[in-house]
């Protein structure tokens, strides 16, 4: 099926976005008959370099939620961040009345 270049854009955007999931679903079918999987070789690479950009995204996520400093505090930073309020110390008693 041709599609015209005066069909506005979202129903080129539909036609071709059926064509290839038919054309997709054909070539799976095929696929799971034969018990052969072709990959095309742009298509591994386009699947590497995905693979590659999840990586580094990972990475770089990973090092926004790491703490600054290395995640080493000094003993200093430490004490002066706990609280002195009786109900934040773990394993203490809580005074209560006299």
């Amino acid at each position: 099926m041709a599609i015209s270049r005066s069909a506005p854009m979202e129903e080129r955007d539909q036609l071709q976005g059926a064509r290839r999931s038919a054309v997709g679903d054909y070539l799976e079918q095929q696929q799971q008959q034969d018990g052969v999987y072709l990959i095309h070789s742009q298509v591994m690479r386009i699947k590497k370099e995905e693979e590659e950009a999840r990586e580094l995204l990972l990475k770089l996520q990973l090092l926004e939620t790491r703490p600054a400093g290395g995640g080493r505090c000094p003993a200093t930073t430490l004490r002066a961040s706990r609280s002195l309020s009786p109900l934040r110390r773990a394993g203490g008693a809580i005074p209560v009345g006299e």
